[in-house]
């Protein structure tokens, strides 16, 4: 059976051309991280990197140059250790090499020290001093990249790939209903969460096999989703039209 959901209307702010843009979803697991004894700063997980050498923004603004304490360097918490940013780059941006690491919080506590497995790991290239930088090649589309912390590869990826990667969200861009296809919701109790820019959360509703939500309430923009079990989560965006 169907189920529908009614999303509360909010105040979207700002226009942004989406379509114009490349966006690259930046995601980093801090589980291992902390289950090694380190804390959590106050200030959340964040980015440091090149982003305006590179031309490079958020939904907010533009970034700065390797200052993880700007605003617009947070990551948005999803949940279960895991923390995301979207970057958008213009189409000119393409090919170009962006430095950047994960950090805890500002300087002092982040990825990429001698011993790295980012250096050990091949995605990453010494600065000059001893500490490892991660490299991407802007691409010519978007693009979504998860990683454990100061590792190459995702946390789990067995698990994602086989139990949470049989999902479908569709279409993108939305206009007015947003279906969402997996086939083990039900199997494994999942839940889906909306988020707009801001993380503030818009909605959290039990899950189908075909889980169909209602979005013409919502202002026109971007907005992210996460679906999640026992197994493991899921997150991506899509756009409102």
């Amino acid at each position: 059976m169907k189920k529908i959901y009614t999303l509360l209307s909010f105040v979207f702010a700002g226009s942004f051309a989406f379509s114009q843009m490349i966006t690259v979803t930046l995601q980093v697991d801090i589980s291992d991280y902390l289950a090694a004894g380190n804390a959590l700063d106050p200030n959340g997980i964040r980015v440091g990197g090149n982003f305006a050498s590179t031309g490079a923004s958020v939904a907010a603004g533009a970034m700065a140059d390797w200052t993880p304490s700007d605003a617009n360097s947070a990551m948005m918490d999803m949940g279960n250790n895991m923390w995301s940013i979207d970057v958008m780059y213009d189409p000119s941006a393409a090919g170009s090499e962006q430095l950047y690491k994960f950090v805890n919080g500002d300087w002092g506590t982040n990825e990429g020290i001698d011993t790295s497995a980012i250096a050990d790991g091949g995605c990453g290239i010494d600065d000059g001093s001893g500490n490892i930088n991660r490299v991407l090649t802007v691409p010519t589309a978007d693009m979504t990249y998860t990683f454990c912390w100061d590792r190459c590869e995702a946390c789990n990826v067995g698990i994602e790939e086989g139990i949470m990667g049989a999902l479908n969200v569709y279409p993108n861009p939305a206009q007015e209903e947003l279906y969402v296809d997996f086939e083990n919701a039900n199997s494994y109790s999942s839940t889906i969460e909306l988020f707009d820019m801001s993380g503030k959360r818009l909605a959290t509703e039990p899950m189908n096999h075909l889980t169909i939500l209602n979005i013409e309430n919502l202002n026109p923009g971007l907005y992210l989703y996460r679906v999640s079990n026992s197994q493991g989560a899921v997150s991506g965006r899509f756009i409102k039209k």
